[in-house]
């Protein structure tokens, strides 16, 4: 993965754009976690989301690292 990324002139770190680029992946899951009914039947709905969203985005770095060092 790129350590920076030039925006319009401006350098931001390459793991904020995965984020950025992962958000409507986590929107889906979030989406379709709902309509399961899966937070239904968790004892913390709000920490199984923050953990839903850290598995999301640190998978997509594990995957995307050996690509670009």
């Amino acid at each position: 993965m790129p350590y920076e990324v030039s925006v319009a002139g401006i350098y931001l770190p390459g793991a904020l754009v995965v984020l950025v680029l992962l958000l409507p992946v986590f929107g889906l899951l979030d989406f379709a976690f709902g309509r399961v009914g899966l937070y239904r039947r968790a004892l913390h709905p709000s920490l199984l989301r923050v953990a839903l969203f850290a598995s999301v985005y640190c998978a997509a770095l594990l995957l995307l690292l050996p690509h670009f060092s």
